[in-house]
């Protein structure tokens, strides 16, 4: 195959950090969400005509890590979308689901070509929890001109905003509306006292959808939480120094620990810690939010936790 018989398309989305509306979020509380720096590029190369050998007309899948290294494989018949080859089932039939369902929005998607390659690249751990998922369906979305949204219904049980922090290169406020287009604002988060905010990560990763699962199953009537949230998301922009924003934070987690009747993140792991640490997204994983006190380094090492990266090293503001 000669180069000037294939055409190609390159696409990106930004990972992403839930500061403030977690689990609320998915009832239509204000969240605060950080688009990451790092996220996921995606190239697609198109073969432009047919070719002699045989099964030429298949879409050959490959996903690399942060360090290159081939984490999944796919082989899929075109324009069935049947499974010719996988190195893991499960991602390969999700993979499949997510692709058959953007067809099912935009028609044409897959129906007519001689053959396709596909290569993603992630640029962070897939433990981290920056959203290794939402990244492939915000590129899976622009790929083939379906609106995130509906693709997000017809597969996950989330709110969208991991989803929407991959369409914009600057934090959001968002919205979920029921049966509506979310509510997306694009805002300018400069916080003067930055410097002295840092994310930890908890070494282990979180399930989101058995998150999601778990704070469903809570019979709590949160309607007044819900007003508090959205209230504290909505100041946190315009905070002027640290304290304030501690503050509005601490009592986020006193709020939230209270609807799902677990103790804030804090108290599990660093009850001696004279900083804040909040939870981003699913409690109990992934990373939190850390502000500087003399020490912290050191501190957290002493624990185990090694990996603490500066605000302006993981979030786009």
């Amino acid at each position: 195959m000669k180069l000037q018989d294939l055409h190609f398309f390159y696409y990106y989305s930004h990972g992403k950090l839930l500061l403030t509306g977690e689990y609320l979020i998915l009832h239509g509380a204000f969240g605060l969400a950080l688009p990451t720096i790092k996220g996921q590029s995606f190239t697609i190369f198109y073969k432009n005509k047919p070719t002699t050998y045989p099964c030429s007309e298949l879409l050959h899948w490959k996903s690399f890590d942060e360090k290159d290294k081939l984490w999944f494989e796919g082989i899929f018949q075109l324009p069935s979308l049947d499974i010719c080859y996988e190195t893991e089932k499960k991602t390969a039939f999700r993979l499949r689901n997510l692709l058959l369902k953007s067809r099912e929005i935009q028609k044409n998607f897959l129906s007519n070509t001689f053959g396709i390659y596909v290569k993603t690249k992630l640029e962070f751990p897939r433990n981290w929890g920056l959203g290794s998922s939402s990244t492939l369906i915000s590129n899976i979305a622009k790929w083939s001109r379906v609106k995130p949204h509906l693709l997000l219904e017809k597969n996950f049980p989330g709110s969208g905003y991991d989803i929407a922090c991959g369409f914009h290169s600057k934090p959001i406020i968002f919205r979920k509306l029921k049966n509506q287009v979310p509510h997306v604002i694009p805002i300018d988060f400069n916080l003067p006292f930055k410097e002295k905010l840092f994310f930890l990560h908890l070494n282990k990763k979180q399930n989101t959808c058995e998150s999601i699962r778990f704070f469903r199953k809570k019979k709590n009537i949160f309607g007044k939480s819900m007003d508090v949230i959205s209230s504290i998301t909505k100041k946190i922009p315009f905070c002027k120094t640290l304290k304030e924003f501690e503050e509005l934070l601490f009592k986020h987690e006193k709020v939230m620990s209270e609807i799902l009747d677990l103790p804030p993140i804090k108290e599990t792991y660093f009850p001696d810690y004279l900083g804040l640490v909040k939870s981003l997204g699913a409690w109990g994983g992934d990373f939190v939010l850390i502000s500087y006190r003399d020490g912290m380094r050191k501190y957290f090492s002493k624990k185990g936790f090694h990996t603490l990266i500066s605000f302006d090293e993981m979030i786009i503001s």
